[in-house]
């Protein structure tokens, strides 16, 4: 007869890692519904611009590709994220009224000294897309001198390379650094990440284009997330 064997403390503290793993993947995985709903509201809401062709709409998602593709093919350019990344605490320190005092950047990263601190402050930088917002800002700016229906290719092209260049770098910022933000999960970081960012060029393209609203976004999101809870809920207990 096969002898018996009670689990003692050595193999409950053994399991303990592998529990959290779960846990964390399983909290991530409840996200993905969310991350699906802004991604068709956003390309929703794109096809509300009556300047747009479906041509034009695809060069968003042709520019978070081409990243994609230049990160895995050539190489990851950590400097210039990371003067972005410190920018964006310059930024978040002026709109608090802080002043800065110490600046430094490097490749392998950088730090901001601040009169003032605060969460803003801290969590800007990974949840602003600092570049993305720069480009719509030069494209706001020539709008207002210009008819920029020709440059609207381009700048959904750029819109999609700039956020996913954040969205990649941040998150492999905060892995290399485990930071408290990573302590719910990687793949729950990089899920919230996504989503705010998300919501972030939804907001942007809304001041840019009258024909995007942001409350439309914001609703389709919940009616989108709704739709696939519910789906899934459907396909597993009924």
């Amino acid at each position: 007869m096969p002898q018996r064997r009670d689990l003692n403390i050595d193999d409950a503290v053994s399991y303990t890692p592998l529990l959290k793993r779960a846990a964390r993947l399983l909290l991530g995985l409840t996200l993905l519904p969310v991350c699906i709903a802004v991604s068709l509201s956003l390309y929703g809401q794109l096809s509300q611009i009556r300047s747009l062709s479906y041509e034009a709409q695809k060069f968003f998602l042709m520019g978070a590709v081409a990243y994609l593709a230049f990160h895995a093919l050539f190489f990851k350019p950590a400097y210039i994220y990371v003067v972005g990344h410190e920018l964006m605490h310059v930024v978040a320190a002026w709109i608090s009224g802080g002043r800065v005092t110490s600046f430094r950047v490097s490749g392998q990263g950088g730090s901001v000294g601040t009169t003032k601190s605060n969460i803003f402050i801290a969590l800007a930088p990974y949840f602003m897309p600092f570049y993305t917002v720069i480009i719509a800002l030069l494209f706001f700016t020539l709008s207002i001198f210009t008819n920029t229906k020709p440059l609207l290719s381009p700048f959904l092209f750029l819109v999609g390379f700039t956020l996913a260049f954040h969205i990649v770098l941040t998150v492999d910022f905060l892995k290399i650094r485990q930071t408290d933000l990573l302590h719910a999960g990687y793949f729950f970081s990089i899920c919230l990440i996504y989503i705010i960012n998300v919501i972030v060029i939804a907001l942007i393209f809304s001041l840019l284009f009258r024909d995007v609203s942001f409350t439309g976004f914001i609703t389709a999101v919940g009616i989108r997330t709704k739709d696939i809870y519910m789906g899934i809920f459907r396909q597993l207990f009924l």
